[in-house]
């Protein structure tokens, strides 16, 4: 059986401007996981890769979610990628385009933008048979990202994002503990600044980009 995340067990929230509209309709839907129990914490190139995708509630046959089913894959200090896995719940394929070395934070989501959950663990890219499939990241339009807490941040706290360059109207992307949800919450047009009030668990991680 593979290995389904239904839970996170660390928060992420992850600040991009070419991240699309909201992924958060539905959630709790369903479960996903490798089908190669082998795969820990790093993942080869250029390798396609076996999903599977099941009911969050297993006794009831509950659904599996809508097809046709996506990858995001979530790279710290890099842009999103969104990636279609197919159609089958059962034959599901997902490789990995990003560069050696890069740090994944991966969730499925389905054709309602329901989302599957999201692994425990960072996951890192390794070189695989080959590399001939790795993409360069876009690096244009230029953008960067400050925060007024780059360090410990306590429960209530506000954390500011502020945002220089790219192309807005900009999207923070959240991820919660032990949750599958994975909300998009964009910024208004003209505005190039976010605050998040912390309501994560104490001793979780909080990253920005």
């Amino acid at each position: 059986m593979p290995i389904l995340f239904g839970q996170l067990l660390a928060f992420w929230v992850i600040l991009t401007s070419l991240v699309g509209p909201s992924l958060a309709q539905t959630h709790g839907l369903f479960q996903w996981g490798f089908t190669n129990e082998a795969l820990s914490t790093s993942i080869p190139t250029c390798l396609p890769l076996g999903i599977v995708v099941k009911s969050a509630n297993v006794t009831t046959n509950a659904t599996s979610g809508t097809p046709p089913y996506y990858m995001i894959s979530f790279a710290v200090d890099a842009t999103p990628v969104t990636t279609f896995i197919g159609t089958d719940e059962n034959n599901l394929k997902w490789t990995v385009t990003q560069p050696v070395g890069s740090h994944l934070v991966l969730s499925v989501v389905d054709a309602n933008g329901s989302a599957g959950g999201v692994p425990p663990q960072i996951l890192t890219v390794i070189p695989g048979q080959t590399t001939n499939c790795v993409v360069t990241p876009q690096t244009t339009p230029a953008f960067t990202v400050t925060v007024n807490v780059t360090d410990k941040l306590t429960t209530c706290q506000p954390w500011g994002l502020t945002v220089e360059g790219g192309a807005p109207p900009y999207n923070v992307t959240l991820l919660q503990p032990n949750s599958p949800v994975v909300t998009n919450v964009t910024m208004p047009f003209g505005l190039d600044t976010f605050t998040f009030i912390d309501r994560a668990n104490p001793s979780s991680q909080l990253v920005g980009e």
